[in-house]
């Protein structure tokens, strides 16, 4: 394992980087702010870069954890095994190597897989979870229909991205030319293979009926990929959750970060 390494930051929070060796891989990190820990599972067009709209909000309070899943960002794919289970063993390496034994985890579209998953199995580990417009939990056909329903528009235009909304891009088309930097990133697992292993990771409701951490649910009133309605039954299963709905698309940490960043604060503030 190798220890992390201390940068400077203008924001005067304290902030460092490292990897952990998991599985062959090595597992970038970045911690930022001292406080209870919050971890942050980027989704499948992203990587640690895009909290970039929460890092220095969260970390007024919190120490926050952002990662790259193996093959994204900085996080290396040697294996080929890609998906939310082996990101699941990749989390564990990290949370160890921080020497971190209580967290809250969050997860958004991909990333809620990793971390409903992790909850569920590490219970004593987790103290809070939030979820964020992600099919985790849903019905495995939500997941199957990802492949064919994509909204038709162009992707080659620079200032568009399949995860934002198109009103979204209009409105503010150099944070879409954003997003789709960070998003080229790292080796990028073919986004055909991450969703066959998300559509094997399944949660019955029973399994979410087991879940002990008090949970939170964001979902976004406009996202074509994970519509509300499709959590509503895994929220009902789940012992101690409640959802939210926020206006904008799939991304609204990204296109509407005040609201969805008050969600989640407000929430962690409770417990």
């Amino acid at each position: 394992m190798t220890a992390g390494q201390l940068v400077a930051d203008r924001s005067g929070l304290a902030r460092s980087v490292g990897y952990v060796d998991s599985d062959g891989e090595r597992i970038y990190f970045e911690v930022t702010g001292v406080g209870p820990p919050v971890v942050l599972c980027h989704g499948l067009g992203g990587n640690h870069a895009i909290w970039w709209r929460q890092i220095e909000a969260f970390a007024a309070e919190h120490q926050v954890i952002t990662w790259d899943l193996r093959g994204f960002g900085n996080s290396t794919l040697a294996s080929g095994e890609v998906g939310p289970v082996a990101a699941r063993r990749d989390l564990l390496a990290v949370l160890e190597h921080l020497g971190l034994d209580r967290v809250t985890v969050l997860g958004q579209s991909l990333g809620g897989y990793v971390a409903l998953g992790f909850a569920l199995e590490h219970s004593d580990l987790v103290d809070a979870l939030v979820l964020s417009t992600t099919l985790a939990g849903a019905d495995p056909s939500y997941v199957e229909r990802l492949r064919t329903a994509e909204p038709a528009r162009d992707r080659t235009n620079r200032r568009e991205h399949p995860v934002l909304s198109e009103q979204f891009c209009q409105a503010e088309p150099d944070l879409g030319v954003l997003y789709n930097q960070i998003s080229s990133f790292g080796a990028r697992p073919s986004p055909l293979a991450v969703l066959e292993a998300m559509v094997a990771d399944t949660f019955p409701l029973p399994t979410l009926g087991t879940l002990a951490a008090r949970t939170l649910v964001i979902m976004a009133t406009d996202d074509p990929h994970c519509p509300p309605a499709a959590l509503a039954p895994a929220v009902a299963a789940m012992p101690n959750a409640r959802m939210v709905e926020l206006s904008g698309g799939h991304s609204a940490y990204y296109e509407n970060p005040a609201a969805w960043n008050s969600a989640v604060l407000d929430f962690l503030r409770e417990g």
